[in-house]
């Protein structure tokens, strides 16, 4: 298949050390791990590797992306690493996308770390700044063909160990309702003890989700975002706030639900689903699930985590069945409501499978 990244991207970056001596030449025959279930090594910048069925015409297929290349020194020994977009394609309608970090041992260029970012996502722009690795990605809103993504996404990672670790969206998370119009762009924290001039850089989704869920003009929407206080505009509408509220990231909104009214104290995560109805806590110190469809509530103990975002796994358990909670770090869409959640969760558990959405803990 034909496979298109819509990349715009710098070859250099916000490092402080010289430039890394790997060449792009050195990066296009080199091998890469955790891509298939062998290490591959690329020969000008393509493997091709034995077909699935002896002489079938699909074979896995592994490509460097041409130009999506960054350099800067993640692990601050004043030495550059290259990052570089690899996808992996295995004949199908998919084509999985990674991103690989490559260091300098002594002249030959070794993979120290590789993480997939999922199926057709789009990497449009590609740096390193202060030890981090910065990208804008086009990821599949809940609505958007797989052919297709439109989802304008920042994401942050950290080499940590070997591994590359997603750091937090910039700004602290904030709860409270939201009002997007001409001349008034506010938002309100629950409880009302904030309030200022709402700035959006969290991308067109937000105002998408404010129009689609409201009814009439000015109509305050909650939202849980990702952003940050600062002053006022001094120009325009938004001077007439004392201060401003810059938004980064849209983690959660509805019209219809609990809002501000929902508890995150002390959890891990809550989620919940339709058809039947379905509601669960993670905690800790243990697993409660409660079913439309079955008196009383399902209690597990302390739950097992493995994983990491954008896919963590909670397992426990119980006196009579154990419990598997998968959540996915991507927008869901509650079946009912409307409401947008950053998680999308699916439960089993006595032979019974539960899909829905779920919120992060504070």
């Amino acid at each position: 298949m034909v496979f298109v990244l819509g990349v715009a991207l710098g070859a250099c970056s916000a490092g402080t050390s010289g430039p890394a001596e790997l060449t792009i030449e050195q990066l296009r025959d080199a091998t890469y791990d955790n891509v298939l279930e062998e290490p591959v090594t690329l020969l000008d910048g393509r493997f091709e590797g034995e077909p699935f069925v002896p002489g079938a015409a699909t074979r896995p297929i592994v490509t460097l992306v041409p130009g999506a290349l960054t350099k800067g020194d993640l692990t601050g020994d004043q030495a550059d690493e290259a990052v570089v977009v690899l996808v992996r394609d295995s004949g199908g309608s998919g084509a999985f996308v990674y991103l690989a970090v490559v260091s300098d041992n002594q002249g030959t260029p070794d993979n120290i770390a590789t993480l997939g970012l999922g199926d057709r996502v789009r990497v449009t722009a590609l740096s390193i700044d202060d030890g981090k690795i910065l990208a804008e990605l086009l990821e599949h809103g809940p609505n958007d063909p797989m052919c297709c993504p439109t989802s304008e996404v920042h994401r942050e990672w950290t080499l940590q160990d070997g591994e590359l670790m997603e750091a937090p969206p910039r700004g602290s998370r904030v709860r409270g309702h939201f009002v997007w119009g001409h001349e008034s762009r506010s938002f309100t924290e629950c409880g009302g003890e904030r309030e200022g001039w709402a700035i959006n850089d969290a991308g067109a989704e937000l105002v998408e989700v404010y129009e689609e869920l409201t009814s009439t003009p000015y109509q305050p929407m909650f939202v849980e975002v990702r952003g940050a206080w600062e002053a006022a505009p001094r120009e325009g509408f938004g001077a007439e706030y004392g201060e401003a509220l810059r938004i980064t990231e849209l983690l959660r909104a509805e019209n219809e639900g609990f809002g501000c009214r929902l508890e995150l104290d002390d959890v891990l995560f809550v989620a919940s689903g339709n058809e039947p109805f379905w509601r669960l806590q993670v905690r800790e110190d243990g697993v409660s699930m409660r079913l439309m469809d079955a008196p009383g509530e399902i209690e597990f103990p302390t739950p097992r985590l493995s994983g990491q975002t954008p896919h963590i796994v909670f397992e426990a358990e119980g006196p009579g069945s154990g419990i598997n909670i998968s959540l996915e770090r991507r927008r869901c869409v509650d079946t009912m409501s409307g409401a947008r959640y950053a998680w999308v969760a699916t439960v089993e558990t006595a032979g019974r499978q539960f899909r829905g959405c779920a919120a992060e803990g504070i």
